[in-house]
Formats: C-alpha cells, sequence, structure tokens
C-alpha cells in the first residue's frame, strides 16, 4: 500500500492518536469545511461567538469535537479490526469504512445545518455512532462461537502504516527473552530462534501447552516421529503425534532460544528461556537427553508467581476449619502434612496465612531451601546457615524475644524440638511444622521421633493435617448423571435429597453424533478447560486430633496402626475418605478421581 504526503503528515500529527489513512483524508475534509463555513458565519449579527443560534459558540463547538474525536478513536479501531478479521467475519474494511465516513460527514453537515443546534447534535451522535454500533454487534456474534477468529484475535495486530507482517510475528502472540548472561547475548540467541522456519509453529505449541495450564512438556522422538505429552493438574495427556521432520524445527527453535546446540542430540543439554503473554510471564527450563530410541525432550514451565492460598480456600471443609483454624493461634504445636508432589508447600502457606498475623508476632526459621515458601506477609523471616548447630543457635537467640508465634518448616535436629516444646510451656507459644508424610498418624510419629524430650512434645502437639491433591471438575462442561440412591448413601449423602453425581464431559453415543442426514456434528472442546474435563485441583484433607487417647498409644506403642485405631475409636480422626465424599457430592470432584486420589501414596 502506497501513503500520500498527507497521509505521513497526518500520521506524524497523530502519532499519540493513531488515524488510518481513510479518516486522515475524512478529517481533513472535515477540517476544510469548517475553515470554508467560518467566514460566512461569523459574518452572522452577534460575530463567530454569538450570531443567530449559536453555531460557533464556544460550549457547542466543543461538544462536536468532543464527539468528532471519540468517533475517530472508535472508527480507528474499526479500521485495524476489519483489516485483521474481516477476511474471516465477512466484515471486510473495503465495505465497512466508507459507510463509517459516510455516516460521519452526513451527521457533521447535519449538526451544522439544523436552525437549532440542540436538535442537529442529537442527530449527529446518533448518526455518527451508529455504524460502529451495528459493526460491533455484527463482529461479537462472528467471534463469539468461531475459534479460528479469536486465535487471529489474539495474535498482534498491524500498524495501520505498516500492513504485512513479518513471518515470524504471525502465530500467537509470545514475546520471548533468550537465554544469555546479557542482553546482548539473549538478543543473539532470540534472533537464532526467530530465523528458523519453524519459529511460528514453535509459538504455536507453547502457547497450546499453556492454554491447557500445563506443568510440564515431554517430547519423545524416535526416527519416524515425535510423541508429546502433557503434564496437567498432576496427570499426564498424550497430545497427536508431530512428524519427525516439523518436531525437529520446533526443537531447533527452542534449543536456539534456551541457548543450547541443536545438532547436538546424544549429550545431555540444559537451558532456559522466559516468555510473556496473556497467561503471564513464565520461565520455561528445557532439558534435553539422548536416549535408546533417538532423543527426550522436557520443558517445565515455572510461572513467574503462584498464588498463595488459605487452608479454607484450599478445600478445608468447614467442620475442619472450625477445630483446626482456632488451634494455630493457640499455645501448642500444628503440623500439616502431605506426601511428596501432593501440595505440601501449598498447605504450609495456606496454614501460614489462616495465622493470626497482625495483633500477634509471628517468626519464620528458614535456611535458603525452604524461604521462599514461608515468605508471607507479616511474619518475619529469620535465616539460618545449613550447618550443624546453626538452628538451634539461631532459635536460642529469637527465643530471647519472647515471639508470640513461630514457623518452622524444617526441623533439623532433636534439640531444635526440644527448644520448641520447652517454649510452649513456659511462654504460650504457637508453633507451626510442616512434615512430608502419606497420613497424618505418619507425621506425628515422624516430628515425635524428632525430639529427646518426647513426653514435653506429646503434651504440646494439637492437631495434624494430611492431604491429597484431586482434579476439580470444569464447572463449564461437567456432566449431571443419575445413580442409584445406594452409592449417594454411601457416600454420606441423603438420597431423598439428592439423586445425581457429576462425572467430566463425556461425547454422546455414537447415534448421536450425527445430525437428521446424517452427517456427523462437531463438538468443539470446551474452552474453559480445553476439552480435558478438569481444571484447577482442591485439596482432600484428613485431621488428626490430639487427645488423650492418641497421647497415651503415642508413648506406649508409637505405631501408625495403632494411632489410626485409637484415633478412630475415639473419633479423634477425620478420615480423608469423608472429605473426599463430601466435595463429590457437591459436585466438586468426579468418584472415579476422588478414587484415585485417595489411592495415591
Amino acid at each position: 500500500m502506497s501513503y500520500t504526503k498527507t497521509d505521513l503528515f497526518m500520521a506524524q500529527l497523530f502519532s499519540r492518536f493513531p488515524l488510518a489513512p481513510l479518516f486522515q483524508r475524512g478529517f481533513l475534509a472535515i477540517l476544510t469545511t469548517l475553515i470554508v463555513a467560518a467566514p460566512a458565519l461569523a459574518a452572522q449579527p452577534g460575530g463567530i461567538t454569538g450570531g443567530p443560534g449559536g453555531y460557533l459558540s464556544g460550549l457547542k463547538l466543543g461538544l462536536v469535537a468532543f464527539v468528532f474525536f471519540i468517533w475517530v478513536k472508535l472508527a480507528d479501531w474499526m479500521n485495524r479490526d476489519a483489516i485483521k478479521i474481516g477476511e474471516l467475519t465477512g466484515m471486510k474494511p473495503q465495505i465497512w469504512n466508507p459507510i463509517n465516513l459516510g455516516s460521519q460527514l452526513v451527521g457533521f453537515f447535519t449538526a451544522i445545518s439544523v436552525p437549532i443546534f440542540w436538535v442537529g447534535f442529537p442527530i449527529y451522535l446518533l448518526i455518527s455512532l451508529t455504524p460502529w454500533l451495528i459493526y460491533f454487534f455484527m463482529r461479537r456474534s462472528a467471534v463469539k462461537n468461531d475459534t479460528s477468529i479469536q486465535q487471529r484475535i489474539a495474535s498482534k495486530g498491524e500498524s495501520p502504516l505498516e500492513m504485512t507482517q513479518l513471518e515470524q510475528d504471525m502465530g500467537f502472540d509470545l514475546d520471548f527473552t533468550g537465554a544469555g548472561s546479557d542482553s546482548t547475548q539473549q538478543q543473539a540467541n532470540l534472533i537464532r530462534a526467530r530465523q528458523h522456519e519453524a519459529f511460528v509453529s514453535m509459538k504455536d505449541v507453547l502457547a497450546d501447552c499453556m492454554s491447557k495450564r500445563a506443568d510440564t512438556l515431554v517430547i519423545d522422538y524416535t526416527k519416524t516421529q515425535a510423541a508429546p505429552q502433557i503434564l496437567v493438574d498432576g496427570m499426564w495427556h498424550k497430545l497427536p503425534p508431530m512428524e519427525r521432520e516439523f518436531a525437529d524445527g520446533i526443537l531447533v527453535s527452542l534449543k536456539h532460544l534456551a541457548g543450547l546446540n541443536p545438532a547436538e542430540r546424544r549429550a545431555q543439554q540444559q537451558g532456559m528461556f522466559k516468555t510473556k503473554s496473556e497467561y503471564g510471564k513464565i520461565e520455561v527450563d528445557l532439558t534435553s537427553t539422548g536416549v535408546q530410541t533417538g532423543e527426550r525432550v522436557q520443558l517445565l514451565f515455572i510461572a513467574d508467581k503462584k498464588s498463595q492460598l488459605p487452608l479454607k480456600k484450599l478445600g478445608m471443609l468447614p467442620a475442619m476449619q472450625n477445630t483446626f483454624l482456632p488451634a494455630i493461634n493457640q499455645p501448642g504445636i500444628c503440623v500439616v502434612s502431605a506426601p511428596s508432589g501432593q501440595g505440601l508447600t501449598a498447605s504450609w502457606q495456606g496454614l501460614l496465612l489462616s495465622a493470626d498475623r497482625l495483633a500477634r508476632d509471628c517468626i519464620a526459621l528458614v535456611n535458603d531451601r525452604n524461604e521462599e515458601e514461608s515468605t508471607i506477609e507479616n511474619i518475619v523471616i529469620k535465616k539460618y546457615a545449613m550447618t550443624e548447630g546453626s538452628q538451634a543457635t539461631e532459635l536460642s537467640t529469637i527465643l530471647l524475644t519472647r515471639p508470640d508465634a513461630m514457623a518452622v518448616p524444617e526441623v533439623a535436629a532433636k534439640d531444635v524440638m526440644d527448644q520448641l516444646t520447652a517454649a510452649i510451656k513456659k511462654e504460650k507459644m504457637s508453633v507451626w511444622l510442616q512434615v512430608q508424610a502419606s497420613s497424618t498418624a505418619e507425621a506425628l510419629l515422624r516430628t515425635y521421633a524428632n525430639c529427646t524430650e518426647r513426653a514435653d512434645f506429646a503434651d504440646t502437639v494439637q492437631h495434624v493435617t494430611c492431604q491429597r491433591l484431586a482434579r476439580r471438575l470444569c464447572d463449564s462442561c461437567k456432566q449431571e448423571i443419575r445413580v442409584q440412591p445406594k452409592l449417594i448413601q454411601q457416600l454420606g449423602g441423603d438420597p431423598k435429597k439428592q439423586q445425581t453425581l457429576f462425572r467430566p464431559w463425556q461425547l454422546p453415543p455414537p447415534d448421536q453424533r450425527v445430525d437428521e442426514k446424517g452427517e456427523p456434528i462437531e463438538f468443539p472442546p470446551c474452552k474453559t478447560c480445553g476439552g480435558l474435563g478438569h481444571i484447577g485441583r482442591i485439596g482432600i484433607f484428613e485431621l488428626l486430633s490430639v487427645n488423650d487417647a492418641v497421647r497415651d498409644v503415642m508413648k506406649k506403642k508409637p505405631q501408625v496402626a495403632a494411632i489410626d485405631e485409637v484415633a478412630k475409636k475415639s473419633g479423634a480422626k477425620v478420615p480423608m475418605t469423608v472429605a473426599a465424599y463430601k466435595l463429590v457430592l457437591l459436585g466438586v470432584l468426579s468418584l472415579p478421581e476422588a478414587q484415585r486420589a485417595l489411592k495415591q501414596k
């Protein structure tokens, strides 16, 4: 597209308020009309600010100018949008721009021609904005159910003075920061990646993973193809296989971004790069390793900042909250636990967030390994070196200040636990611990074994929680199904009040997948969960309240089975199954997902 000197002049004039060339000419036409009409209007009795009707009064000219500049902004957006998606929506700029400009001219001349300004001005407003309103609602209807248009909208737009895009800028809008110790090296790695013909395909693969909230992407290369799979909410999902040549191109771009050698396919390589998009800032750690069948590539997606939630928002049911949350602000020990990979860090942060940190002096004793997970507002961080005896030494100094609460994510030695239990008895202090364990009984015994003064620990420990993570059903596509009353009763529900449960969305039977003409019916994937049926995870909690019966058996027979048995008999334990089935009855989990989560160790 060529541009005249007038176009370039207007582009510079409105560099902070961009106009398409068509609207630049329209603006000049209206401005010229005002200049030509001004002498005639000024010659009327009363001069330029007071002629009959007051057409050139400051207020009225200001109102007309205000509407005009609003129209310019909306018209510019319409022009850009029609250029970008007009071919897909059928609303092309060659049609809508003349309609829009013509309406503005008609409305403007109406405003300066009608003798009564307060009649002409509303007409001008209506005529000027009507084409944009029609375009907006027609566009919304076209975009609503067409994923190809939505993807096009998500891609980078084009400048009105530069209607062509570089090929590398096509596809999804992802901004990259390449690997490197300085900006020059980072830019060099990014340029090498952009120059490869598979760069756009690589962007689309990453965007697809991010849209599905993947934590990990693994691609296994063989001689003929590549098999990708993603880890989402703790579950692996296979993606369609890719042809080897196509997948090789994607890997070359990825390795360039990560500062690795694309030609090396056998030795292990590690690198990283960063992305920024509508999915937030994400660091991508790439590891490639030669294997017997070819090569395995793993990409870890690390979000810039993960959200921190209190226990009640992590899934702890109200009945447990009523017992556990008040206890964490009382003298004694409260422990959170979970198996590896089951959200122990989230539970630890949830405990700290749920505590009273405003009216109480709270201190966290941490090392470099667990500093980040314990960093919560209004909790003072005290660090100790990871050497023998350093934690106990630092704790002794802290206890001299008589804090109200201590958070210790890792107890390094038995004398540390002894100091804590002694402080609880003397200063009525709250102590919060975290332990990796498969059950509340196991967590209790692990902590019990990590102290010398075990009787003091038994007297001061109050509550222990343990959790598993389960995938939430997607509220946008989950399906309600009728079940037998007996099943509702087994889950702890009332069959008279509830007859249905929920499951992930499933395709209808084959005979319902065709229309009346026998043509197959398309079932697009859910936009919320990407067709996975689940979105996000929730904690299934178990609570052990340490009563006298539990304390007695802990001292006499410190075994998991013995503690579980006495806790069950005395009502000291709320089993994980109770919480899991409650979430099933509430429609948060499907029954198979709850059962899967309960079996995890």
